[in-house]
């Protein structure tokens, strides 16, 4: 009997003392998601033909707002936030910045104003948004995500979703504040080498004190996205444009669309493009990658260089993707695409042409880029 009451008792003091402690420290470190749980981010600037022969300022610039970009989404992931949260963060910080054609920096239609479309898209619930041709939305992917959170509708259009979103607290901004003069030279050299005569001046009045003319001729090319995986393991993707240069007025593009310029699920992928978007929508780029990784069994390089070599033509665009498992893909059939990405693993890359800008570790590099 003595031994029997000896043995319950050696019993409770181990588990007491030993186990229960060792069970309680293991739920610790799973809810606390900044300790070994894996994110990923990557963002885009626009693909296109930024020449390799920029000023070194001009090219310092651009580091320095994909950077400044990055490191919004990142502090996000690193302190166990969303990846909805993440995304949301880059493409604002995108949007604010006037070297990118999203929010501030967007191009001019051929009637010579601005009319912006966005999209954002949660891979834990399939849940998105978009919203097409608005004009007074001062960060249009923060309307999209309204509309996502509505839960109604996925896609706004025109003044009424300029409306909707502003009835709900989005900040709204004049026609002027899309104004930079290096934009307004691009419309007109664009219809000019169309054979187009152009406005001869914005179709609103430009107050004295707007020049943000970045010197030119340097151009990163068509929207701005962001994907990430956080440390819950759920995946985002979120999209954001002024269109292309010299687009008819009511043209909509692939980056309000599900599917066409964003996609994301958690059983596959995050996916931005950024490119032509009548080919992106013509062939379901962003839901084709994640179709491909789902039917098919491919990885996410594999799906997105066959839409990028396979399906779209030379100089139609590029792709950020990031999987289930944290590998990140950065592709473009075009000669420049903008873009950086960062690991949990402390790896980060900044990069427009082949070879990077910035790298944080050359080591185990598991991110396909081009």
């Amino acid at each position: 009997m003595n031994l029997h009451r000896r043995c319950v008792s050696l019993l409770i003091h181990i588990w007491l003392f030993v186990i229960m402690p060792a069970s309680i420290n293991a739920q610790n470190a799973q809810s606390d998601p900044s300790q070994h749980a894996t994110w990923a981010i990557a963002l885009h600037g626009g693909a296109g033909s930024l020449p390799k022969d920029l000023p070194a300022e001009v090219v310092a610039r651009y580091r320095d707002g994909l950077r400044a970009a990055l490191d919004r989404g990142i502090a996000i992931l690193k302190s166990g936030g969303t990846s909805l949260d993440a995304v949301n963060a880059t493409v604002n910080a995108l949007e604010d910045n006037p070297l990118f054609n999203a929010g501030r920096g967007a191009v001019f239609n051929s009637a010579g104003y601005h009319e912006l479309d966005a999209s954002i898209m949660d891979g834990a619930t399939l849940e998105g948004g978009g919203v097409a041709g608005v004009k007074q939305i001062k960060k249009p992917i923060n309307a999209a995500r309204l509309v996502m959170e509505d839960r109604y509708h996925v896609l706004m259009a025109g003044d009424d979703a300029d409306t909707f979103a502003a009835d709900r607290g989005c900040a709204t901004v004049d026609q002027p504040y899309f104004y930079t003069e290096r934009r307004w030279k691009q419309l007109i050299k664009t219809m000019s080498s169309m054979d187009l005569e152009p406005p001869t001046s914005p179709a609103y009045e430009v107050p004295s004190d707007q020049n943000l003319n970045d010197s030119g001729e340097a151009d990163t090319g068509e929207t701005v996205g962001c994907v990430a995986l956080d440390s819950h393991g759920n995946l985002a993707a979120a999209t954001s444009t002024g269109g292309r240069t010299a687009k008819r007025y009511g043209r909509v593009g692939d980056s309000p669309i599900l599917g066409a310029g964003t996609y994301a699920n958690n059983k596959t992928a995050a996916v931005s493009g950024t490119g032509i978007g009548e080919e992106f929508i013509r062939h379901s780029i962003a839901a084709r990658v994640g179709m491909r990784m789902e039917l098919a069994g491919e990885s996410v390089e594999a799906a997105c260089r066959n839409c990028l070599e396979e399906v779209l033509r030379p100089g139609d665009g590029g792709l950020i993707a990031v999987d289930r498992t944290g590998k990140i893909f950065l592709g473009t059939n075009t000669p420049a695409m903008s873009r950086a990405w960062a690991h949990s693993d402390g790896r980060l890359e900044i990069a427009i042409w082949e070879s990077p800008l910035d790298t944080a570790s050359e080591t185990g590099n598991e991110a396909n880029s081009r």
